[in-house]
């Protein structure tokens, strides 16, 4: 939760999710499109309710939300994590990190792109190091590395 999937979703498609500076924004699902008129192609993208670091039994209806969209659709996945400790203390590094894993052992075969938010303040050594591998590093307030996401995504699709 708050680690900027809402602020993604509205930057690059035309999904217009409320965003807020705080936890749980996401109640429902949200739906936007990417349109690249030039090749001819159209892609949904999903905005769902964070998860949290917890058992399957324990999630809430938001959640469940999340998951139920994952298993049912087909779906590539955009795990976007907040490294900077400011979304909350349900959403540690740690936290977000354990969910990530949960969902790559539950649905290996899917498309995956690991997007790391706020790139614009600067992290550790010790944080960087924690980060996955291969990871894209964004913000979309200043717009770093907004064009390589895009370019990701559509080469998510092809």
């Amino acid at each position: 939760p708050n680690v900027g999937k809402s602020t993604i979703v509205r930057a690059v498609s035309s999904g217009t999710p409320e965003v807020n500076d705080y936890p749980f924004t996401t109640r429902g699902v949200t739906v936007g499109h990417i349109v690249d008129v030039d090749m001819g192609k159209r892609y949904q993208v999903m905005d769902t309710p964070g998860l949290l670091d917890r058992a399957e039994e324990d999630r809430n209806e938001m959640e469940k939300l999340t998951f139920a969209s994952m298993l049912h659709l087909p779906t590539a996945v955009v795990y976007v994590i907040d490294p900077t400790g400011l979304s909350g203390e349900k959403s540690t590094l740690q936290a977000q990190l354990g969910v990530r894993e949960y969902l790559k052992t539950r649905f290996p075969q899917r498309p995956w792109i690991d997007v790391v938010s706020k790139a614009d303040i600067e992290l550790s050594e010790e944080v960087l190091a924690q980060l996955p591998k291969g990871h894209l590093r964004i913000s979309v307030h200043s717009g770093v590395n907004m064009d390589l996401l895009m370019g990701q995504l559509d080469g998510m699709f092809e």
